[in-house]
């Protein structure tokens, strides 16, 4: 069922679980004009897209443990214990790895989560100010840096991308025998589409998601905000909506971290609803790190219900085809994955070719033994209906 008979039952359905909470914030098209209407009957054109979530360097838990206690000394320590195991992780090598993965796969679009930035400031133990910023890790420039040195030009989506949470800066431990803290350290989190070069993209579109957790921080608190990023891509003669989104991973006392995906789910369905009323439908491709285990936490089951079908069941019915995830050092000797959260979702007049998880073979470890990130990624080739 496609058409306007399709979008008002969704919209009924997303309604029925919550209001509409995204911000819709337009940006300016990248070559490619609108899209034109899918044609009954034309040939089918087929497009690769990959999710992959880069793993932001640590586990965040400690730390964040720590703010909520208000004990400063206890906050510096579990800071410096996580900048120490962000530069352990090696996030230059771990790009370079991921690079290896999409020039292997060749994707048109990638959906990419936890594209983390790492910044260090001096810090001032008197004053608690923190100065002179200094970039230590972007890893969108890692990555796209890593592409183009192996002859694979991709372009971050402009106006796709989420800016979802950053802390401020929290000071660290120059060194394991410091007295006092002078230097911080801050992390900025974002989701990115990047797309190859020679692929148009247009309609770039941004949302932030009002339903998030909020950690205690000194007298107030830290919100966690999460969001998307969607932008129309032309493949050749197909053209499909691009839709890249994380969900939430932390859990909060008192709040149910899969309720909290429910809702992000239903906001995101009922933003991809307003926005095929606004700009036209067309075909719909979902990726993303979900947080919902497949194939029946209820977020995920949502999605499925909103968008149509899911890459991987299609494919391997018969392979549970888990994406995560390994230990926060990224040294276990063997694949540990249990679960399926990274997800290549689209609707029904989409079709799976195949579909493939990368970042699971001991093969693909980084020179020094690390996995590439805590999670493997999804390749889906995928067939579209073409475009007139």
């Amino acid at each position: 069922m496609t058409g306007p008979r399709r979008r008002h039952l969704l919209i009924g359905l997303i309604t029925s679980v919550l209001a509409l909470g995204s911000a819709l914030t337009p940006a300016t098209s990248v070559q490619a004009g609108p899209p034109g209407a899918q044609a009954a009957g034309t040939p089918a054109r087929t497009a690769t897209v990959m999710t992959r979530n880069l793993y932001l360097g640590a586990d965040l838990g400690p730390v964040l443990a720590a703010l909520g206690s208000g004990n400063s000394s206890a906050i510096v320590g579990a800071a410096t214990q996580t900048w120490a195991a962000v530069q352990a992780t090696r996030p230059a090598e771990r790009m370079a790895a991921v690079a290896d993965e999409i020039v292997a796969a060749d994707p048109e679009v990638v959906g990419l989560q936890e594209v983390t930035t790492w910044t260090t400031f001096a810090y001032n133990p008197a004053t608690g100010v923190a100065s002179d910023p200094t970039v230590a890790y972007d890893f969108l420039d890692l990555l796209l840096d890593a592409l183009a040195d192996r002859g694979a030009d991709y372009r971050e989506v402009a106006g796709a991308t989420a800016h979802n949470f950053a802390s401020p800066p929290i000071p660290v431990l120059a060194t394991p025998s410091a007295t006092f803290p002078t230097r911080a350290v801050r992390l900025a989190d974002r989701d990115v589409i990047i797309a190859r070069d020679d692929v148009p993209t247009s309609h770039a579109r941004t949302g932030t998601f009002t339903t998030i957790v909020s950690f205690p921080f000194g007298g107030s608190v830290l919100p966690v905000a999460r969001g998307w990023g969607s932008a129309d891509v032309h493949a050749g003669k197909a053209s499909f909506r691009f839709v890249n989104s994380h969900l939430e991973a932390f859990g909060i006392p008192g709040v149910d971290a899969e309720q909290v995906r429910v809702a992000q789910a239903g906001e995101l369905l009922a933003a991809q609803a307003l926005l095929a009323t606004r700009l036209g439908e067309l075909p719909m491709v979902y990726v993303g790190d979900y947080n919902s285990r497949a194939p029946d936490a209820a977020a995920y089951s949502l999605l499925l219900a909103g968008v149509g079908a899911d890459a991987w069941p299609r494919t391997h019915p018969r392979d549970p085809g888990p994406t995560c995830c390994f230990e926060a050092t990224l040294t276990d000797p063997a694949d540990p994955l249990t679960s399926r959260i990274d997800l290549v979702l689209h609707g029904t007049d989409v079709k799976a070719a195949r579909a493939r998880v990368v970042g699971s073979d001991p093969d693909d470890r980084t020179a020094s033994g690390l996995w590439p990130s805590d999670h493997a990624g999804v390749v889906a080739r995928l067939v579209f209906p073409a475009r007139r």
